[in-house]
């Protein structure tokens, strides 16, 4: 996949994520089938977690620096919103801080004042994991093997911090097991870039139809509402691949201008976006900014109101953080 495709994917799974809160969270009553498309809209984050392990394959160097940096760029765009946003709105609601509750708000832990940032847990953990198997080539057997220990290898470690008694109520093995439930999801898009997945999808001839790409998607979304996950193993880590084939050959056969345009300029904001968007949400800040959220009343207007203050709220804060970059990197020079 090209970068301009993969941040139209972005743009879409940040679009399916939005949809996914604003309908769980509902402001109003809907219909049943449209909370049953909702719940299952949650696979947005298995799309993030495969596109993070294919764009993880073409590292030059897949070190534990290289973890680091990565880690650290996304720490900067959540810490931007946590300090600004969350925590001063939280210490007006009557939230107290301590050491602990800082340490925990600041790695995305669970219980977090973003309710939604908790990925960032799992990006470090999967960016500290990586350079340790790619070091002694854990999966260096013939590609179906290692398919089936990116399944199963995390999945054992799931179902073992399952059968903890009160797992939930600690908060590092919580955590650990929302890491290793979607960790083989990480691990498949490494694979599907080490196994050029997405081009030898583009030799299926049925996959240059459009109409056939776009039946696909239906059909993913149709499987996961029916059926999302099999004794705790997340079913996602097979709907995806198929979803990110369907949609890399969608857009690369025919460009909309003004949808790509439109994708590109999502997927361009995606995580500013996704920590954003959640002070309509999480708890404190929600009370802030959910009026203006409610300023428009009919759902489906409510929804794409959601998606344009997000993006502001995004856009505002990359400019911030870019500007703040540019100021250390000034004072850097200067020395």
């Amino acid at each position: 996949m090209d970068k301009k495709t993969i941040q139209m994917i972005k743009g879409i799974a940040i679009l399916i994520m939005l949809a996914h809160h604003f309908i769980v969270f509902s402001f109003s009553e809907l219909p049943h089938g449209v909370m049953v498309f909702g719940a299952a809209c949650k696979i947005c984050v298995a799309i993030y977690a495969v596109l993070s392990g294919y764009g993880y394959f073409f590292a030059r160097e897949k070190t534990v620096r290289y973890a680091l940096k990565k880690s650290w760029g996304l720490l900067q765009i959540y810490w931007l919103q946590l300090f600004t946003l969350f925590i001063p709105a939280a210490m007006v609601g009557g939230w107290k801080l301590t050491p602990a509750k800082m340490i925990i708000q600041l790695f995305g832990l669970l219980p977090n004042l973003n309710w939604f940032a908790w990925y960032v847990f799992f990006y470090i953990f999967c960016m500290l994991v990586m350079p340790v198997l790619c070091k002694y080539q854990v999966f260096r057997f013939k590609p179906l093997v290692n398919l089936g220990m990116m399944f199963f290898i995390p999945y054992i470690f799931e179902v073992v911090l399952h059968m903890i008694q009160n797992y939930e109520a600690n908060t590092i093995l919580h955590d650990l097991y929302s890491c290793f439930l979607y960790f083989p999801c990480f691990l498949i898009g490494y694979w599907m870039a080490e196994n050029h997945i997405v081009e030898k999808s583009k030799q299926i001839k049925w996959m240059h139809n459009s109409g056939i790409c776009l039946i696909g998607i239906i059909a993913i979304f149709s499987m996961r509402i029916v059926v999302n996950s099999i004794a705790g193993f997340l079913l996602d880590v097979i709907y995806v691949p198929v979803m990110i084939c369907c949609l890399a050959n969608l857009f690369e056969k025919k460009r909309y201008k003004k949808v790509s345009t439109v994708l590109n300029i999502l997927g361009k904001y995606s995580t500013e976006m996704w920590f954003f968007h959640a002070v309509f949400f999480s708890t404190y800040v929600r009370d802030w900014f959910q009026p203006i959220l409610k300023l428009v009343s009919w759902s489906p207007l409510m929804f794409v109101w959601l998606v344009l203050l997000s993006l502001l709220g995004a856009v505002v804060y990359k400019k911030v953080l870019d500007g703040l970059r540019s100021s250390v990197e000034f004072v850097k020079r200067s020395l």
